[in-house]
């Protein structure tokens, strides 16, 4: 993402953030224990926000007519905040699902904060520590780094449909300055949970 769309994403939060809630049975709750932060919707209808949308289908070589982008939420985390190990879909729906996400940083201003997935492993080639964290030994797995204007891209899914358990993942704590992101959720319709 560019200056622009980073800039247009944040003022389209503003005065709209509400504390973030978590929804294990579907119903709507705030647990510290498991996150802090805050979330924001982001207007579909702004011109900016469309590119955006645009491009994220583009990206994925879109999927079908049942497919389309959740509408964007902005993502605001303060010193300790942090979204403990989750996945982005729904184990309890039979159609209809996540299937792709998108996490993009909407800022480096700070530090911790990185996106960790344990049960993938990191990278040995050294060329990756551009973008993942090749010191941190307090964490399983790989850390990707916030990179302001970056993202990382995953499926849920497996091209069958099943779920994809590595891409559990956590936003770890920020400890010191305010992480903002954007989440790009990826929903197709159709989708139903293979036999």
């Amino acid at each position: 993402m560019n200056w622009r769309e980073d800039q247009s994403s944040l003022v389209n939060s503003n005065g709209k953030w509400k504390t973030s809630k978590i929804y294990p049975n579907g119903e709507a709750y705030v647990d510290t224990d498991i996150r802090i932060s805050e979330m924001a919707p982001v207007p579909r209808r702004d011109p900016v926000t469309r590119g955006i949308v645009k491009r994220a289908k583009t990206l994925q070589g879109w999927r079908g007519n049942g497919t389309f982008i959740e509408q964007m939420k902005a993502q605001r985390y303060s010193i300790n905040g942090f979204f403990a190990w989750h996945e982005d879909y729904d184990g309890r729906m039979g159609i209809g699902n996540r299937v792709t996400t998108f996490m993009v940083y909407l800022n480096d201003n700070f530090t911790g904060g990185g996106t960790n997935f344990p049960m993938i492993q990191r990278p040995e080639d050294k060329r990756w520590c551009g973008v993942v964290e090749c010191e941190d030994t307090e964490y399983p797995g790989v850390t990707f780094k916030p990179i302001k204007g970056s993202a990382v891209f995953w499926e849920n899914m497996y091209p069958n449909g099943s779920f994809h358990p590595d891409v559990r993942h956590a936003s770890l704590p920020v400890t010191s300055g305010q992480k903002l992101g954007l989440n790009i959720f990826g929903w197709d319709k159709n989708w139903t949970l293979p036999h």
